[in-house]
């Protein structure tokens, strides 16, 4: 029996701020730890290579986590996977704060590192297809402004780490109190979906012929948008490590000014985030996403030619903006190429996306001495035009009428 619409209409919104609320606190778990990393440094005694190892114990992670998703969702339900990630990523938190104040164990921080990456990238995949579903019941593009709840997640976790910072508050007590805000609110998030089940589809024999033949085709599509969202999340990974420093080591402006520059970039990319959808309703994945990558293009040409700090902060703004929408773009293309694909298609889409914001900026850093900052960072907009060019392919890729569940 069809359920009443008012009701279908409550179900809606509580499953819309459950997702919400599960992209938050991911956003939230991320920015908790990265925004003590000097703290972290400090501690430890890195060296620059250090460092770096300590960091791509996440990235080596998130992407074993983006691997294994597709399989482990086979056989446990989503609802149980999205109650239960975000409480190992608390558990990470905590066993990560006692490593850095209490036992000052670099190994223990090293392997809890590693496997905070791992319930991460498993909880990405599995939030972006649970948002895709939620977005095809919804009969409007809502991708855009989950990924900006991821952002505002950032923004209230790197504010807590400058605040906790500056009081001398421990980490250990940091990390134990946003640990418990993601239980809590990962518990509110269960309470709300019903729809939160595996999709699963098993291919008829009438069928079976057909998605063969189209199965080459169907992959060849679903790699050039991965190639796209690596563009432009090289770009958005290249503006987080190196806006500031190119702020003061390229244009010789103030520390403060450079973490300015760097929040121009997170507020813009926010804002796009949550006025996405709407852009998208009206104009369409493909202008939309055309639009943005021209407005970042020209954000990056302004931050590095810039002469004063009114234009190189419009062009971080605008970078911002730019970068904003391709990578929930892509989630969402990717999760829409059907139930069938489910969290695989999002896992390949991802994994190109992770691979290219973590580990492609550092390879800015190879060619800094030569070109020197901030003209190194004319890589990003050559890899944006790139993104640009394979927009119009990638976006022929159709989404499924939307439909009540």
């Amino acid at each position: 029996m069809a359920q009443p619409v008012a009701h279908l209409t409550r179900q809606r919104v509580t499953e819309r701020t459950s997702i919400n609320l599960i992209f938050l606190l991911a956003g939230l778990s991320f920015a908790t730890w990265a925004g003590r990393l000097s703290i972290i440094d400090a501690v430890f005694d890195f060296s620059g290579l250090n460092l770096g190892s300590f960091l791509i114990c996440s990235t080596i992670g998130i992407l074993l986590g983006i691997a294994l998703i597709p399989t482990v969702s086979k056989f446990v339900p989503t609802g149980r996977l999205l109650c239960c990630l975000p409480l190992g990523l608390a558990a990470c938190l905590v066993i990560l704060g006692i490593a850095i104040s209490v036992t000052e164990d670099a190994t223990l921080a090293y392997i809890t590192l590693f496997f905070y990456g791992l319930v991460f990238g498993c909880l990405d995949i599995m939030m972006n297809v649970s948002g895709a579903q939620v977005e095809r019941r919804a009969g409007r593009s809502i991708m855009p402004s989950l990924h900006g709840f991821f952002s505002l997640g950032t923004l209230i976790g790197a504010g807590m780490a400058t605040a906790t910072i500056a009081l001398k508050i421990p980490s250990i007590w940091h990390f134990a109190f946003v640990a418990v805000l993601i239980a809590a609110f990962a518990y509110i998030a269960r309470q709300g979906p019903t729809h939160w089940e595996n999709e699963s589809i098993s291919p008829t024999k009438r069928n079976v012929q057909y998605d063969r033949a189209k199965s080459a085709k169907r992959l060849g599509l679903l790699l050039l948008l991965g190639l796209m969202v690596a563009g432009l999340s090289f770009t958005e990974g290249a503006a987080n490590d190196w806006i500031a420093v190119a702020s003061v080591n390229g244009h010789g402006f103030k520390h403060q000014i450079g973490a300015l520059m760097f929040t121009l970039f997170v507020g813009a990319m926010t804002l796009g985030r949550f006025a996405g959808g709407r852009l998208v309703d009206r104009f369409g994945t493909r202008n939309t996403l055309l639009l943005m990558g021209t407005v970042g293009l020209l954000g990056v040409a302004l931050f590095i030619t810039g002469t004063n700090p009114y234009i190189v902060g419009l062009g971080a703004t605008a970078w911002g903006l730019g970068s904003s929408l391709g990578f929930p773009l892509g989630m969402s293309i990717a999760a829409s190429r059907g139930e069938r694909l489910g969290p695989k298609a999002v896992s390949i889409v991802s994994a190109f996306g992770y691979g290219a914001m973590l580990g492609g900026p550092p390879f800015i850093g190879f060619v800094v001495d030569t070109i020197r900052l901030p003209q190194a960072l004319w890589i990003c907009a050559v890899v944006l035009v790139i993104s640009l060019l394979l927009t119009p392919a990638v976006t022929r890729i159709r989404k499924p009428a939307y439909k009540d569940a």
